[in-house]
């Protein structure tokens, strides 16, 4: 698989990711990683996969501590 198209798909697809959904493909990628016997014909797609689900959560956990001191800052 072209490494760019699968980027450009994965892009699109966490659209309608929720934080939990993330957290939980990556605790599943983080467990097969650990295997003894890891497919090595799927670790690229995998660490890959990894690397955009955290970037995803990074930007989804800034937005809400941004959002969260607007709202908290209301209350001052």
């Amino acid at each position: 698989m072209d490494v760019s198209r699968w980027r450009l798909k994965a892009a699109m697809s966490e659209v309608e990711l929720t934080y939990r959904e993330a957290l939980e493909e990556l605790r599943a990628i983080h467990g097969r990683l650990r295997q003894e016997d890891v497919d090595i014909d799927r670790l690229l797609e995998d660490v890959q996969r990894a690397s955009d689900l955290l970037a995803f959560c990074r930007e989804r956990l800034t937005a809400v501590g941004e959002r969260l001191e607007e709202v908290l800052t209301d209350f001052d």
